[in-house]
């Protein structure tokens, strides 16, 4: 299911919009899922922004020298490239950029609330720890649960939003997102990359998931994916009550 608008193409600008009522019904069609899904909370969404669109992202997804990537080699994970957030992705393509924000407008918030049950959700524009995200042959990340507050800004993590820009991804490569009991005893879940599948998973400290084994993709190939995460604001004993706006006169 195609959620967006296109007006002249997305290589040509960031021209495509997250279409508000196509996302409302997609949220309605899987909230009752989202939430029985197991190990924890969470959906896969095929299609989202329709494959024209998505390959046309897919093609200008930056290789492995085409920008200015941070690299992690550690046993927890291996040849991963991010962190392009740190020169504000200065160096991606205007339309992927354009995607980036997509996900942290109205129309998409609207659409995860109605989905998950979670209201308040706040996006976070800096993306810490998310934005693009590369595994080139051989990389693999080990299961874990992610961080659970944005320090900066006194927040709770709540839903993380994966989105994967593969073509022609074999299965053979490996690369599956893996989801595993809070025991840790069983993978309940394998999500492949796919070209414009969306998944849409609950945080917590027992949510462990991953893709553990390491990438068996050919040299110039790697694991594409945008992730964005979202937070809500806890309330506080010491906030003032609310109110709307105070008008006055000014005296004469």
């Amino acid at each position: 299911m195609s959620v967006a608008t296109v007006d002249e193409g997305p290589l040509r600008g960031p021209s495509f919009f997250l279409d508000r009522t196509a996302l409302r019904s997609l949220a309605l069609a899987h909230r009752g899922g989202y939430g029985t899904a197991r190990p924890h909370p969470h959906v896969v969404i095929d299609g989202f922004l329709g494959t024209p669109l998505a390959t046309g992202l897919a093609d200008i997804f930056p290789g492995a020298t085409e920008a200015s990537w941070k690299r992690r080699d550690h046993p927890e994970q291996a040849a991963r490239l991010g962190q392009l957030q740190r020169k504000a992705f200065e160096d991606v393509p205007g339309a992927l950029r354009h995607l980036l924000a997509e996900f942290s407008s109205m129309a998409f918030i609207d659409f995860l609330e109605m989905l998950t049950g979670v209201q308040g959700l706040i996006p976070d524009p800096h993306f810490r720890g998310a934005g693009l995200h590369l595994t080139l042959r051989g990389g693999h990340l080990a299961l874990h649960a992610d961080f659970n507050r944005d320090r900066f800004r006194a927040l709770t993590r709540r839903l993380t939003v994966l989105y994967y820009l593969n073509p022609s991804w074999d299965p053979a490569w490996g690369g599956d997102l893996e989801l595993w009991s809070a025991d840790l005893s069983r993978c309940e879940a394998r999500i492949a990359p796919l070209l414009d599948r969306l998944v849409v998973m609950a945080h917590g400290d027992d949510h462990w998931h991953g893709h553990p084994t390491a990438l068996a993709c050919p040299e110039g190939r790697g694991r594409a994916a945008v992730a964005a995460y979202f937070f809500t604001a806890e309330t506080s004993p010491d906030a003032p009550e609310p109110h709307s706006a105070i008008w006055v006169t000014p005296r004469s």
